[in-house]
């Protein structure tokens, strides 16, 4: 920008030269008065100029400034919604027996029943269930500590009623767990547990004639 005034100032001086009559010694001082005075006038002019270049300038950056920072618009997802989680399955008595039975060979009695009678009857009978754990820890000291069980027999009533009958593998003598299951819309539910150790009556019942 500066570049470009110079160069006009110095094309009007040139001009203003060559307007200026030359040849005389006493035309000299005239000459020079004249394009002084012409010299002046110009300057209003350049002032204008500039001004006007700059002004111009500064639309130009302001322009490009707001091109540059101007915020991009925000697009709208094409994610598909989030499906939301459907109904929680509930385990089948095997299931629940084996979780049962792992739970009692780590040694974790309450967490073992707490997991057995969740959802059931019994867990609102807090006194039954506090109960039957310690009986259980009672059985577990006097017989030693489960390693396993079997599944011995599974007798159904109807369509609604299941009994499963296991024994669990104690370091000294085994036990046996009666589990009754209940089938209520679509879902089998624990009512009832016993477990003793009965041995005679597992021999007795195997060799009577069922019906």
């Amino acid at each position: 920008m500066l570049t470009a005034e110079a160069e006009l100032a110095k094309l009007v001086i040139e001009r203003l030269n060559q307007a200026v009559p030359g040849g005389e010694a006493g035309g000299l001082a005239h000459r020079d008065e004249l394009v002084e005075t012409r010299q002046m006038r110009f300057i209003p002019i350049l002032l204008v100029v500039s001004c006007s270049l700059c002004l111009a300038q500064q639309g130009s950056d302001k322009e490009r400034a707001a091109r540059m920072f101007f915020p991009p618009e925000t697009k709208e997802s094409t994610d598909s919604p989030r499906q939301a989680p459907g109904p929680r399955r509930e385990n089948s008595p095997s299931e629940t027996i084996d979780m049962f039975f792992l739970g009692l060979k780590a040694g974790q009695v309450d967490a073992a029943y707490d997991g057995l009678v969740k959802g059931s009857v019994i867990a609102d009978r807090r006194e039954d269930v506090a109960g039957l754990k310690d009986r259980t820890r009672h059985a577990l000291d006097n017989f030693g500590p489960i390693s396993g069980y079997e599944v011995l027999e599974e007798k159904t009533v109807g369509s609604t009623l299941l009994r499963r009958t296991c024994i669990s593998f104690n370091s000294d003598l085994p036990l046996r767990w009666r589990f009754y299951f209940y089938k209520t819309q679509g879902t089998w539910k624990l009512v009832d547990l016993r477990v003793d150790d009965g041995l005679v009556e597992l021999f007795e019942e195997s060799i009577r004639p069922r019906k």
